[in-house]
């Protein structure tokens, strides 16, 4: 990592200066030589995003106290938040904390974003580190420019259906480049257009994100969709039969690139008939293709399927066992699973397995619903180990 530092004196001596570093700018305030702390920035040189803020004491009895301390105590003591030009005061980013080689280190918990200005703040009477009764808390701020690159986009949302149950669960959505993660639910709301107005409160706040930050999975909160919950007495269902709504994703969330969407994103739907029974696997087509070509394997469904559920759990095997090498398709708003093999179809026979946790748009799985009655006896849930076996051949 890349590293500068900045000595701060308990009193300062009223100069005030800024440095430049390439793509780096760190706004300083004072130097003295008899400075009792140390705030430095740590920058990783292939990514300027990636930092750590580092606390020193040069003087062992401070460096103690510093040592004794617990995770909530250095929340207080060293931190760092985003500048903004409308809130005065956001809250304080999350990250981890740790007491490293003599020195107090915050790694945040997410990249930061380019375009954006931080100010690392350490306030020695937080902890009582020193008596000085002229101490001032020690700031550093941080900016990355901004790219030359375009803004991203929001490429799919699923389900890609403009009718969805009113116990409907959650949305996939899907965007051209990493976004920014944390705090992001101030950039969702739910619009309902029949009755003109915003749903209160529809979102689970769980981030739930790919491997490369490119898909979102956005809840409903669950407790509003279950009849008889809690949430769901006090505040109502998120969705009501034969209402229109929006989903609606605000301009202003930005990528990690720090370019925002630039315009708003609108899901548009229509909410039907709650759906409070099982996928039925026995009522799904299969249509075999022939032997030679490349043919698509097709897979009928008697209703739309969860998105990321039929992309993992459906596996095409040999008779052998052997993982069949191709690509999957989901067609006709997810009730058309397709699998295009990489190589001409062979003639014999093959295997398909269809795990039970695949799900409906309502969260019923082949195993068991999603909201179960307690007050009526139920029928145990058939035992299949974990998945379906088709057996079919081609020919």
């Amino acid at each position: 990592m890349a590293k500068w530092h900045a000595f701060f004196a308990i009193r300062p001596v009223g100069l005030s200066l800024l440095f430049v570093f390439s793509a780096l700018t760190f706004a300083e305030q004072s130097q003295a030589a008899d400075a009792l702390f140390q705030l430095s920035i740590e920058v990783n040189e292939n990514d300027p995003r990636l930092c750590l803020f580092v606390v020193t004491a040069v003087e062992e009895r401070l460096w103690t106290t510093l040592k004794t301390a617990d995770e909530e105590q250095f929340q207080r003591v060293l931190s760092l938040r985003r500048e903004s030009q409308t809130d005065d005061k956001l809250p304080a980013m999350l990250g981890r904390y740790q007491i490293k080689d003599q020195r107090l280190e915050f790694k945040p918990a997410f990249p930061l974003v380019r375009g954006s200005r931080y100010q690392a703040v350490f306030d020695p009477a937080a902890l009582k580190l020193t008596t000085n009764k002229t101490e001032q808390r020690l700031r550093k701020t941080y900016a990355i420019p901004l790219p030359d690159s375009k803004p991203p986009r929001v490429t799919a949302v699923y389900p890609s259906s403009k009718r969805l149950p009113a116990n409907h669960l959650k949305f996939y959505i899907q965007f051209s480049e990493p976004m920014q993660q944390g705090e992001i639910f101030e950039h969702f709301s739910l619009f309902n257009k029949t009755q003109q107005q915003l749903v209160p409160r529809p979102f689970r706040h769980t981030e739930l994100w790919s491997p490369d930050g490119k898909q979102l999975t956005l809840w409903f909160h669950p407790g509003r969709q279950k009849v008889g919950v809690n949430l769901n007495v006090e505040l109502g269902a998120i969705l009501n039969e034969g209402q229109e709504y929006d989903l609606r994703i605000s301009p202003k969330w930005a990528a990690l690139s720090g370019h925002p969407l630039g315009k708003e994103v609108k899901k548009i739907f229509t909410a039907v008939a709650m759906d409070e029974r099982q996928p039925d696997i026995h009522k799904w087509n299969l249509n075999q293709p022939t032997a030679g070509t490349r043919e698509p394997l097709i897979y009928e469904l008697d209703e739309p399927l969860d998105y990321a559920l039929l992309l993992s759990q459906l596996t095409l095997k040999d008779i052998n066992a052997k993982p069949v090498p191709g690509k999957i398709e989901l067609a006709e708003n997810e009730t058309v699973w397709r699998f295009i093999p990489d190589q001409p179809w062979q003639a014999g026979w093959y295997q398909l397995a269809v795990g039970t946790v695949i799900e409906d748009l309502a969260g019923n799985s082949l195993d068991r619903p999603f909201a179960i009655d307690l007050t009526k006896q139920q029928t145990p849930s058939k035992s299949v180990d974990g998945s379906y076996t088709m057996v079919f051949s081609i020919e």
